[in-house]
């Protein structure tokens, strides 16, 4: 769709190499997008833009203790778990980010003050205060433009066998900020909601299971960007799914959900 991903976001001058197309897809090194199932032939494209935790050492942890690090402001908590058992699941590709949203959030364009966080929820972000518009355009050089192109080159490379849907799987902290969220599962859409409106319907006829339509966040809380750029720009159906993150924090809580979406994403394709 976009040969190189600098000419898809508005006002901003070209700096990135086109990463190789072996760095896009091995999956056993520390890139940016690593890719796993390459080769499903699902419909579905499962992306998780939160799924790392890791920070490497030349950042010095931005200044954070590891209590902080492996808590919820540094990745989603049990989303990259999920996402693999629902990739097994679906016969999915999935793409994942390696590294911490704290580096930089893959979810925001750069022109997004949350894209390079200076304070998430209640914690200071040191290594991310006072950083220069040089600085910050390096954070997305290193992070946000070659994850992108990647997960571009890989849609760009199976479109001409299948008609794609993209999902994105995140985790949600059960309170934010002192408030409690009274929602298990939430179904966000970017501008169609075909697909957020028909997963939450189908949600209700499953007891014990609290889902919501553009709830714990919406399109107009800024998060759904990935949508836009890889669903939507490309008139491809997408959803965001968003599950309360104590509930897929172990491997029977991430078996129970996979098996759960893997259900409903079947249920609902045309």
């Amino acid at each position: 769709m976009c040969k190189y991903l600098y000419n898809c976001v508005k006002n901003h001058q070209p700096k990135y190499q086109k990463i190789k197309r072996g760095d896009v897809l091995d999956i056993n090194n520390q890139s940016i997008a690593n890719i796993i199932n390459a080769q499903g032939d699902s419909r579905f494209v499962i992306i998780c833009e939160h799924a790392s935790h890791f920070i490497p050492s030349e950042y010095q942890n931005l200044g954070l203790n590891q209590t902080q690090i492996l808590s919820h402001i540094g990745w989603d908590i049990g989303a990259q778990a999920l996402s693999e058992q629902l990739s097994k699941l679906l016969n999915a590709p999935l793409i994942v980010q390696t590294h911490s949203r704290l580096l930089y959030d893959c979810n925001r364009p750069p022109s997004a003050a949350s894209a390079v966080p200076e304070q998430s929820e209640t914690t200071i972000i040191p290594g991310n205060t006072n950083l220069t518009p040089a600085q910050k355009q390096a954070r997305a050089d290193s992070f946000y433009y070659p994850f992108h192109q990647s997960v571009s080159d890989f849609l760009d490379h199976r479109q001409s066998k299948t008609n794609s849907i993209i999902v994105t799987i995140h985790s949600f902290n059960a309170i934010y900020n002192g408030v409690e969220r009274d929602v298990d599962i939430g179904f966000i859409e970017d501008l169609d909601p075909s697909w957020s409106k028909a997963l939450t319907l189908a949600t209700e006829q499953i007891p014990g299971i609290k889902g919501a339509q553009n709830l714990p966040y919406s399109a107009f809380d800024g998060v759904t960007h990935t949508l836009q750029m890889h669903g939507t720009n490309r008139s491809l159906a997408n959803v965001m799914i968003e599950v309360k993150n104590n509930l897929i924090d172990s491997a029977p809580g991430q078996l129970h959900f996979a098996l759960l979406l893997d259900k409903l994403l079947r249920e609902n394709l045309n």
